[in-house]
């Protein structure tokens, strides 16, 4: 999922994991933050976090404009 704030300045993305070992992980997410298109952190999340960040990101005015279906190479238990 990708959510953008009112004027566009802030995005935050939400990818699907690829692990290691070539699975789609169900249960953990990449959370990448960018301003002004420079990627300002990364960061792991599980189902559960993801979507309470989804909906506090939603109560602040954020808007879905974009879905990132295509799984990203990475370890949910190794740092970003």
């Amino acid at each position: 999922m990708k959510l953008q704030s009112k004027h566009g300045s802030m995005v935050v993305d939400f990818y699907p994991i690829k692990t290691p070992m070539g699975d789609v992980s169900g249960e953990w997410f990449m959370k990448v933050l960018s301003f002004q298109d420079e990627t300002q952190s990364k960061k792991f999340l599980n189902r559960v976090e993801m979507n309470l960040e989804i909906d506090g990101y939603i109560n602040h005015q954020y808007e879905v404009v974009g879905f990132n279906t295509i799984p990203q190479l990475a370890n949910p238990f190794a740092e970003v």
